[in-house]
């Protein structure tokens, strides 16, 4: 039996929970201006020993949220994994980075929206974050700015509705305090929970909110 068929026998989930960490890292990439915008679409693909990529790809809000969304494809070939790459992340409009800073994007966001009790998209506790390393002391830190001024910033997407809007401000008015968060529109104009400001702000880019 061909060691691609031993691979496909075994259940993706399965596969990547028991065994994607000794696989080693093939490539890892983020969208540009990811730190100005807050979203970063971050990319992380592991070769097989049969040559065939697996990846999995995080949408972190480094703002607020955390891990919003998140998916990965299973032993594709390389056509296979060209096409998915250029399907979801085009290059051009990416840059390649080094695994650690991947790993830190990535846990950074999830850490900030664990203070303010945001959980994960659940498809990333339950599989994709063993598409990365352990997060222990082993992997290098790197200081990731999250939030906007230390403080989180929800920025309300056109998908959102007004329970969810309703809920998250709730939230936020728990866990930061009232007055101690900001809020962006989709189209970038901001209200500062704490105080009345002008100050410019880059709009943010807007993806569709966790499943």
């Amino acid at each position: 039996m061909s060691k691609k068929n031993k691979v496909q026998q075994l259940n993706p989930v399965n596969y990547i929970r028991q065994k994607a960490r000794n696989l080693p890292i093939h490539e890892c990439m983020v969208n540009n201006n990811w730190n100005e915008h807050g979203m970063a679409t971050v990319m992380v693909t592991r070769k097989h020993t049969n040559g065939n990529f697996t990846s999995a790809i995080f949408l972190v809000d480094i703002f607020c949220l955390g891990v919003k969304d998140t998916t990965f494809q299973f032993n594709m070939q390389p056509d296979e994994y060209e096409d998915y790459v250029n399907h979801f992340i085009n290059r051009g409009d990416c840059q390649t980075i080094d695994y650690v800073l991947a790993h830190n994007i990535v846990y950074a966001g999830l850490a900030f929206a664990e203070e303010f009790e945001f959980k994960p998209h659940r498809d990333f506790t339950s599989t994709t974050r063993f598409m990365l390393d352990e997060d222990t002391d082993d992997i290098e830190l790197i200081d990731i700015e999250c939030g906007k001024e230390g403080k989180p910033c929800y920025v309300i997407t056109p998908g959102d509705t007004d329970q969810k809007v309703d809920r998250i401000i709730d939230q936020l008015e728990r866990t930061a305090g009232e007055n101690n968060f900001f809020l962006i529109d989709a189209s970038g104009e901001e209200d500062d929970e704490e105080e009345e400001e002008d100050d410019d702000f880059d709009d943010a880019e807007i993806i569709d909110d966790e499943k």
